[in-house]
């Protein structure tokens, strides 16, 4: 994972300084949706921008999944604009893509455009991913920063 994007969230209020190895699916959520521009709302990507309501949404029940004891590698996030699912099973997330069998009934996602993010399988790649990303040492002083904080000796 890009430490850049690390700090963007801490620096946007994402995450806070001190953060957990589970930050790194709010972290992955963050990264996609700050960059998604929904088709109906262009925006200019010179500009900073807020953080939006549907993106807090979305991010906390990203992290609200990685603690709920109902997530499953089947676990999926929906993000529409107006609305955060979150869908443990296959059965809830065939409710939400159809509601009747023979398609005649209006979903909740007909006619609009949402985002389906596979978090449970992120949560269960969390573990195998850590332990793949090496372990940062502790910067230490250099001999040439040390010399230059010392007072020189007078020759």
């Amino acid at each position: 994972m890009d430490s850049n994007w690390v700090y963007r969230a801490v620096q946007n209020g994402v995450l806070p300084e001190q953060h957990f190895e589970a930050d790194v699916i709010v972290i992955k959520v963050y990264r996609l949706i700050s960059q998604f521009v929904w088709p109906d709302r262009p925006r200019q990507r010179s500009r900073k921008h807020e953080i939006d309501t549907w993106q807090l949404s979305a991010l906390h029940a990203a992290r609200d999944a990685v603690t709920d004891p109902k997530t499953t590698p089947e676990t999926t996030l929906w993000i529409m604009q107006d609305s955060v699912r979150v869908a443990h099973r296959r059965t809830e997330r065939a409710a939400l893509e159809s509601v009747a069998a023979d398609g005649h009934e209006p979903s909740l996602l007909d006619a609009q455009v949402a985002l389906r993010l596979p978090i449970g399988r992120w949560i269960d790649e969390l573990p195998s991913l850590l332990a793949r990303i090496p372990k940062r040492e502790p910067r230490r002083k250099t001999a040439a920063r040390t010399s230059r904080t010392q007072p020189r000796s007078a020759a």
